[in-house]
């Protein structure tokens, strides 16, 4: 493609008046007015001549092979110009993509016979970052004429949550309740094994008391137990258009993915088996649960694939293939949302069924707009409308909540700060009791 610089468009503009005052003073040349077009139109084509060939750059591009949401990331494209017998060539960069980035910048480089050009991106959202051209600039020595030229692309580069800060706020969890010069004592529960005899000491459950032998050796002996391992831990989010919705710019879906990865990263540590689905309308994909801190990059992986969709999202059809996948016991984190008693009700339907089977967390966000509407004092008959309907919808919201944890649901509805905390909590404080 071939198209006028800025430079010569404005030549030429600023000639056309010029040429109107030369026909206008000497009527009888013509002629005459259209020497500065004319001139501007040589030095266009001249400069078309020229200007470097497309045919005497290559190009080879580097990336990283992840992306980072909110940490900011170089591509550098390496050229290789024409030669140094040439003038240098202005040359400028536009990488065309699909995905999470605000906007892809636009680099310039002056290249004589090789030169490297870096654009720094910083992801906003989780995705997948599909470049689809490489759109390059040639301009002429005179800066008149400009030749660009695309070059398809066919990558497929993951955006990922940012895992280091994931992982410092894991290691803080796991941290804050161990304790220093003595060997924590797990808890007897569903699922504990018997380990040994010990001491008692101040401070354990007296249900562990073992009285017989106490009796027998004339010293209180508890009992200790070995909390089981290989738990199953499936991660279910809901990609509907509910989940889609942002809180405070963010996808309710990006904050339970955040929150699911976080709570990966610690049980694969602790010898747990990780999973994950993600459903809307239908179920869209699933990943069987592994084993190992290695798998938690297969777990990354997956959750960049998954996508929003603009759809309702249909529990029972989803949940059900979910139970019918699982072969044994799990715990299942289900990350989703509902806005209204129907839906409510569904929802509520099938967690008592799976409750039957597995363990259950439901992870859900309440909308800081209902807050803000509910709190606010009315100052007309439209704003107490809004707020009256704003509490009405809470109101249902609570009596939701308060029926999952009567069916045995560990509900967590938390605003998103406290969201990665509390679900951590609730899985260390469920495995250390042997509740899984």
């Amino acid at each position: 493609m071939i198209i006028p610089a800025p430079r010569a468009v404005l030549a030429l503009a600023a000639s056309v008046p010029i040429a109107g005052v030369l026909l206008r003073a000497f009527p009888e040349s013509p002629w005459s007015a259209m020497y500065l077009p004319a001139l501007a139109a040589t030095l266009f084509f001249l400069d078309l001549i020229l200007a470097a060939s497309f045919k005497d750059i290559s190009f080879d591009a580097r990336h990283p092979t992840h992306f980072y949401v909110g940490q900011k990331a170089e591509i550098a494209i390496a050229f290789a110009g024409p030669g140094t017998e040439r003038a240098p060539v202005d040359l400028s960069v536009f990488w065309e993509a699909d995905g999470p980035f605000p906007e892809i910048p636009e680099g310039r480089l002056a290249l004589a016979e090789t030169g490297e050009l870096r654009l720094s991106v910083t992801p906003s959202r989780r995705g997948r970052i599909r470049p689809r051209h490489l759109w390059l600039s040639l301009l002429g020595p005179l800066k008149f004429a400009l030749k660009r030229a695309s070059y398809p692309l066919d990558l497929d580069l993951p955006v990922h949550q940012n895992i280091h800060a994931l992982t410092e706020e894991a290691l803080s969890h796991t941290t804050r309740d161990a304790s220093f010069g003595q060997k924590s004592l797990p808890f007897l529960g569903e699922g504990g094994e018997f380990e040994n005899l010990a001491d008692y000491q101040v401070g354990m459950d007296n249900r562990f008391i073992d009285w017989k032998r106490s009796a027998r050796h004339h010293r209180l002996l508890a009992k200790e137990f070995r909390t089981e391992r290989n738990h199953q831990i499936m991660l279910a989010f809901d990609l509907g258009r509910l989940a889609s919705e942002p809180i405070d710019s963010v996808p309710r879906l990006d904050r339970f993915v955040r929150a699911g990865l976080a709570l990966s990263w610690i049980a694969l540590r602790s010898g747990d088996l990780v999973g994950a689905c993600g459903f809307d309308a239908s179920f869209r994909s699933f990943l069987a649960p592994g084993r190992g801190p290695s798998f938690f990059a297969k777990l990354l992986n997956f959750t960049a694939r998954l996508d929003y969709a603009p759809v309702e999202t249909n529990f029972t059809l989803c949940l059900t293939e979910l139970l019918g996948r699982l072969r044994q016991r799990a715990l299942i984190v289900l990350g989703a949302e509902f806005s209204d008693s129907v839906s409510a009700t569904l929802l509520l339907e099938c967690l008592e069924l799976i409750r039957k089977k597995h363990r259950v967390i439901f992870v859900s966000l309440p909308d800081p707009l209902l807050e803000t509407l509910s709190a606010r004092e009315p100052k007309s008959m439209t704003s107490l409308a809004e707020s009256v309907i704003a509490q009405e919808l809470a109101r249902e919201r609570a009596l939701t909540i308060a029926k999952m944890t009567r069916l045995g649901v560990w509900a967590i509805d938390v605003p998103y700060p406290k969201l990665n905390g509390a679900l951590l909590n609730r899985y260390l404080r469920a495995k250390e009791r042997g509740l899984l």
